[in-house]
Formats: C-alpha cells, structure tokens, sequence
C-alpha cells in the first residue's frame, strides 16, 4: 500500500525544489529523506526526480505522482477531519421517522437546532405512521423513530424509551356551537366532523358524522379553523391560536385519550451514531417542555 507519509515527502520535494529544505518542512533528517523518496522509486521502477546542481526537477512519472499524490492527501484530511466531527456529532448521516403530529410539533425547532450545531451533518427526516418506517430502521435508512406504538415493541431487537406524555385536547374555532358551553360529554360531539390525521377503522368520537383526514397537521388546523371540525390534538401544536382566541378548547370530562406517550424507538445493539444521540437529548428536552403546555 501508498504510504501517506511518503506522498507526502514527495510533495515537500517537488513544492521546493531541494531534499534539504523539503527534510526542514517535514522535520526528518535529509538522508531520511533521501530513503523515503528512494524506496518510492524502488517499488515502482521509475524515477520521480532529476538531480541536478540547480536542485531537483520533476520526471513525467514524478509529475503524475505529484497530481495523484495532492489528491489523496486531500482526501486523507478530509476523512481526518470528518471523522473527528463525527466522533462530535458535527458530521455524517443520521435519519429520524416520526408520526404526523411528532413532526409537526418537534420537526422545525429540531432541524433549525440540528443545523445550528452541526451543519455538516446530513439529517434525513420520515413522516408516516411507526409501522410505516420500522422497515427502513431495520434496513438502517433511520436510526430512531419518535411515536407511540405498542406494536412495534414486540418486533425482535427494537426497543422503546419513553420522552414524556404529551397532553391532548379538542379544540374547535371560536365560532363554533359547542364553544363556551362549559363541561360537555362525549356525546355532545356527535353530528360534528372530526379532524384527524389517520383514516381510524372507528372513530375516536362516537356519532362523528364524518371526518376530514390528512396527515399535514397545517392543513388540519387550517380546515379547523374555517369549518365545524372538532379536533384531537396537542396544545402545543395550537398555542398561538389559543392564545389569540381563533381556537378554543372544550371541556370534556369523558375524554378517552387525553394524552399520548411520546417514545423513541431504536434497534437494541446496533451502534448509533453521536448525532442522533444528540437527537434523542434535544428530544427529550423539547417533549418535556411541550409537555406543560
């Protein structure tokens, strides 16, 4: 193999035309120097350097050394250096699936944070349902998945870490008839649409007369906002619309899901990579903060 160390006493050569100013920039002895050069020469066959009373000159071989030799070095620092900041978290490749609503609540803080700090780092982002994108954490496409599903816990070598309990609310337009009617039951959310993000074999409000699904959670507020949708969802996503006034939440006392347990979810055993488990830190910060909205 090509030693590194002789490319680059090659170079020290050629960039100064002389053995013994090229041994001073690399700090070896010139007969040192000499040897590298020579047992260079001697692998190949060939000779890289005219000697001469003027100093040394380049031959053709030497020139095409010289042209292969600053690239390698190139590539030599680059690893150097990527391997360094990976060893950080400040480089490589690290991808993270969520659900509709993890997304949209977490996605833009946690990749204006992940840029900020580590910019060279390539940050692949899924969005679908867990069962959705265990495949691509088995295949190594993603490393953590952020979501609840008790499914996924019983697949072979995937584990579960709990972030927080997000709490959960329904929430309609100002307008809307239920609005400041004080404590209400599920039942009196019958005859309204529902908003929600997956089309559910039932419905999580009985009676619903039909519901508005989408998986972009911009879109469902949107829509919320403009029509009679009563909405399931986490107030931290609507916070500002709360606290305008443009959304209100009801009181309902039989509220059967009124928070959702937020995991990650990762492959046991397999090495993960110091970005994401800066991911997974910023995470737990960010669901233990949205958790007392």
């Amino acid at each position: 193999m090509i030693s590194l160390i002789r490319l680059k006493h090659i170079l020290a050569v050629a960039r100064s035309g002389s053995f013994s100013i090229a041994a001073e920039d690399v700090c070896i002895s010139q007969p040192a120097l000499s040897r590298s050069i020579q047992a260079f020469e001697e692998e190949y066959g060939l000779r890289l350097f005219d000697r001469g009373k003027g100093g040394v000159t380049l031959t053709p071989a030497g020139k095409l050394a010289v042209e292969h030799a600053r690239g390698l070095l190139a590539s030599a620092g680059d690893l150097d250096r990527d391997m360094r900041r990976f060893g950080h978290g400040g480089a490589g490749r690290t991808g993270i699936g969520m659900g509709p609503l993890m997304a949209s609540l977490l996605l833009p803080r946690l990749g204006v944070a992940t840029l900020q700090r580590s910019p060279d780092v390539t940050f692949v982002t899924r969005i679908g349902s867990p069962d959705q994108m265990l495949e691509a954490l088995l295949e190594g496409t993603i490393e953590l998945i952020v979501g609840n599903s008790w499914q996924l816990s019983l697949v072979p070598g995937v584990t579960e870490e709990s972030l927080g309990v997000l709490p959960l609310a329904i929430v309609v337009r100002r307008e809307h008839p239920l609005a400041g009617r004080g404590k209400l039951a599920m039942q009196d959310l019958d005859g309204f649409p529902a908003a929600q993000a997956f089309d559910h074999a039932t419905s999580s409000q009985p009676g619903a007369s039909g519901a508005f699904v989408c998986e972009n959670f911009a879109i469902l507020r949107d829509v919320v906002l403009e029509t009679g949708c009563t909405w399931l969802v986490s107030p931290a996503l609507v916070g500002r619309e709360l606290e305008e006034g443009r959304l209100v939440r009801l009181d309902v006392t039989d509220l059967p899901t009124a928070e959702t347990q937020t995991n990650l979810i990762y492959l046991r055993g397999r090495t993960r990579s110091p970005a994401s488990q800066w991911l997974a830190e910023t995470l737990r910060t960010m669901v233990g903060e949205m958790a007392s909205v």
